[in-house]
């Protein structure tokens, strides 16, 4: 029989020592697991915003003009080609609308009206016809993919609002009547990638003056 006697109050505080020595391995297993969860969430969202496959694709900034549509028609001689553009004030306050017709061809563009004024939430519908010439257009024979008329639509209010229209000259004219919704409003939001944009202006040709 051993002489010496295991002092009991030690032995308890040995014990408590202990546990809460393991409450505290399993606490701070508990906290790396949670802190690697809201990371991997935190990625997850990042790689929604970004696909790492498509690298970081970086919208344009929201000053920028705003595409409408891209449309493609064919016609043929001295038929009549339509859009018409329902144009939405989203905004709480007026704004005055201009609609142009830029490009080469744009004076054979018919505009039904082409200066108004908007309230909040009001809207109008706008009427841009294109009838196509009599006479045969030259074209470049070696360019298999000119399109023969281009135009590029403008609708200036809150925003700026841009419609690329293509028309083709054929034997047979395709479908080119089209209902297109403008919704212009102010653009309050920032955005996640805005600190990327940085206002650099086209560069100067060369012997430029001020």
């Amino acid at each position: 029989m051993s002489r010496c006697k295991t002092n009991s109050t030690f032995s308890g505080l040995d014990n408590a020592l202990k546990k809460l020595f393991a409450a505290k391995l399993n606490l701070g297993r508990e906290s790396l697991n949670l802190l690697g969860a809201g990371c991997n969430s935190a990625k997850g969202m990042v790689n929604k915003l970004c696909p790492p496959s498509n690298g970081c694709h970086i919208p344009e900034p929201c000053w920028m003009p705003q595409k409408i549509d891209e449309l493609c028609c064919s016609l043929s001689k001295c038929d009549i080609g339509e859009v018409c553009l329902l144009v939405c004030n989203e905004d709480f306050v007026p704004h005055d609308y201009n609609i142009q017709a830029a490009g080469e061809h744009s004076s054979l563009v018919q505009i039904s009206t082409d200066s108004f004024t908007l309230g909040p939430k009001e809207r109008r519908v706008v009427s841009l016809k294109f009838e196509l010439p009599s006479e045969e257009k030259m074209t470049d024979p070696s360019c298999c993919l000119c399109d023969d008329y281009e135009l590029v639509i403008w609708v200036l209010g809150c925003q700026q609002h841009y419609l690329n229209w293509y028309i083709k000259r054929d034997k047979h004219s395709s479908d080119c009547c089209h209902e297109l919704r403008v919704v212009d409003k102010p653009d309050y939001e920032l955005h996640w990638y805005d600190h990327f944009h940085v206002y650099r202006p086209c560069s100067k040709p060369a012997g430029a003056r001020d």
